[in-house]
């Protein structure tokens, strides 16, 4: 990829918003680690809070692929497998990163959402790609029989998203990886039928 390309540039702010955070990101920083042009990073994106919704887009579409090549991945078992494959997969990569590794929509929404509402509607819009491929992996279930059919898919792919990011957050707080793995079981023990 071309040091100065839009891509580039993009991809460097997606890891300096992961690692420092929106607000302690300026610019400059940008700028200085992406060697990317001041004209052609206010032509592209206006303000920096444009950037960080371009940002978040190439993220959440990213995302999204990452979930959904599991998720939507009929050879790795039924609906139930993958979802267990997909948070044993999420919860190793975690653990190995010892939880220092950041969802950049979990992220903006945490630092972000109260303060400026461009980021907090660009956030939401991300999540829900990502909640959309959980909601068809749960339809999916209930349909062949392998998920409870008492609650909406959509509720259901929000219970797995809340339980599992919980419990990524408070395996970072305690140091302890176990708690993120105690939340796949109890949340995939929850909705089996």
């Amino acid at each position: 990829m071309k040091k100065h390309s839009k891509e580039h540039v993009i991809e460097v702010g997606e890891e300096l918003f992961k690692s420092q955070g929106f607000h302690n990101t300026g610019t400059e920083d940008i700028l200085k680690k992406s060697e990317y042009p001041r004209s052609s990073f206010y032509y592209h994106f206006k303000s920096k809070e444009n950037f960080a919704v371009q940002v978040l887009e190439h993220y959440g579409d990213r995302s999204a692929k990452l979930y959904a090549s599991v998720l939507k991945n009929n050879q790795l078992g039924n609906p139930m497998e993958r979802l267990e494959k997909f948070g044993t997969m999420m919860h190793k990569m975690s653990s190995e990163k010892q939880f220092k590794s950041e969802c950049l929509v979990q992220k903006f929404s945490v630092e972000c959402a109260g303060l400026n509402d461009e980021l907090r509607v660009a956030s939401e819009i991300q999540l829900s790609k990502i909640l959309a491929v959980i909601e068809d992996c749960m339809r999916e279930g209930q349909n062949s029989n392998d998920i409870r059919k008492d609650i909406a898919p959509k509720q259901l792919a929000e219970f797995f998203h809340s339980l599992f990011y919980g419990g990524f957050i408070l395996s970072r707080l305690r140091t302890n990886d176990k708690i993120m793995g105690a939340n796949l079981t109890m949340m995939l023990d929850y909705i089996k039928n």
